[in-house]
């Protein structure tokens, strides 16, 4: 199975690298303040599919109860 483009892992390791420039602070404000963007824009989207999942899990959950009878 290939590796997902874009994957949770590969979103969340670009997130990381633009902390560790924003922390830094070396780069110029503008070039700052798009990668702030673009973290931001990761961020929702690491969230959306966190919740996806939260959301299946639950699901499956409540239908392992329900085969289970409890």
């Amino acid at each position: 199975m290939g590796k997902q483009k874009n994957s949770f892992e590969e979103k969340l390791e670009k997130l990381d690298e633009i902390v560790g420039l924003l922390d830094a602070g070396t780069e110029p404000i503008e070039d700052l303040l798009k990668k702030y963007e673009e973290g931001m824009k990761l961020v929702l989207e690491l969230r959306e599919f966190l919740n996806k999942a939260e959301m299946k899990i639950v699901e499956i959950n409540k239908e392992q109860k329900n085969e289970e009878g409890i």
